[in-house]
């Protein structure tokens, strides 16, 4: 298994996806000149208003870019996929993987071929499924144990492009209740009969952390916002850009980069419209739903001025598609 450490000069391509990537590097560049911290790999948090939220098909483009060889526009790596919440779909993988490999030909590949490059690809999406918070852990600290081992997988020559957590908040109701039982429990318990120990949370940004020092790879992490949502969840609505995680600390407190993903939302019809003029408007209104436009932005949240700023001049967000047969960025952001 192959790892890079960054140097302090290096300008690396984490993901593949250069909207992400320049978002990132703005991050970095906005550090004071006086802080030099030793280069470390970043992490990305991926939070959605609600479901269907397109944040899932970010991450399989994330992973088919990771994938694929570099012949065809990937990073010829591997990818880790922690699925906890279910929603991870092997087969709209493959589309994704489809869309790339023949996006990057001149000509069409057969379907011969088509089914043999995506399943060679495939061989190199490393995806476990644990059960709960504490199992999340065990698998996240076995990972050097697996991944170090070349006779378990077919990744052993390949360096690990990331490692994603899909999704860090599907645990977040039994922490909480964990938590509780403890706070109870110490009421009715002598100080120094019960030791205390790091809460689940903490344990899993531990956890992280160390594998992805480990592999010297960056993070991402899908998350649920739990507030309550904002008034507008227009992009250009102040509030529906800075939203609270509600992930426990210290696991909230990791990401390098936060993005808010959603569907653009359509227009309402205005209020006095005729019956006429909403007829007039539908079919407009049914061609922007069938689109399938989505949007990524920043999420501004703790962020400083100078950080925002840059940010900024960077776009501070993208667009993409998701269609029956997969996920579209202009040519530009893939």
């Amino acid at each position: 298994m192959q790892t890079h450490r960054l140097q302090d000069n290096e300008t690396p391509t984490y993901f593949g996806l250069p909207r992400i990537d320049r978002l990132l590097h703005a991050v970095a560049e906005a550090r004071p000149t006086s802080i030099k911290p030793r280069p470390t790999s970043p992490v990305v948090e991926l939070t959605s208003l609600a479901p269907g939220g397109g944040k899932t098909h970010v991450l399989y483009h994330l992973t088919a870019l990771a994938v694929l060889p570099i012949s065809h526009g990937g990073k010829q790596a591997c990818a880790i996929i922690i699925e906890t919440d279910d929603s991870f779909s092997v087969q709209r993988l493959g589309q994704q993987l489809s869309i790339l490999l023949n996006r990057s030909r001149h000509t069409k590949l057969s379907e011969n071929e088509l089914n043999d490059s995506i399943f060679l690809c495939l061989k190199h999406v490393h995806v476990f499924r644990p059960q709960s918070l504490p199992s999340t852990i065990v698998t996240l600290d076995s990972l050097p144990t697996y991944l170090f081992d070349k006779t378990r997988h077919h990744s052993f020559d390949r360096p690990v492009g990331f490692i994603a957590l899909e999704s860090a908040s599907a645990f977040y109701w039994q922490h909480r209740a964990d938590e509780e039982d403890a706070a109870l429990l110490a009421t009715t318990t002598p100080a120094n009969n019960a030791p205390s120990k790091p809460s689940g949370y903490a344990q899993l940004g531990a956890a992280l952390k160390a594998a992805s020092a480990t592999f010297s790879c960056p993070v991402v992490f899908t998350s649920w916002h739990l507030g309550p949502a904002p008034t507008s969840t227009h992009s250009g609505n102040p509030e529906a850009r800075s939203l609270r995680t509600s992930i426990p600390a210290p696991l909230s407190q990791l990401p390098t980069l936060r993005l808010i993903v959603q569907r653009v939302p359509v227009r309402k019809l205005p209020s006095g419209i005729s019956v006429e003029e909403a007829l007039r408007e539908a079919s407009d209104r049914q061609k922007a739903v069938e689109e399938g436009k989505f949007e990524a932005m920043v999420n501004e949240w703790g962020l400083d001025e100078r950080t925002l700023q840059k940010l900024q001049r960077q776009g501070a967000g993208f667009s993409f598609r998701i269609t029956d047969d997969g996920v579209l960025f202009e040519s530009s952001q893939t």
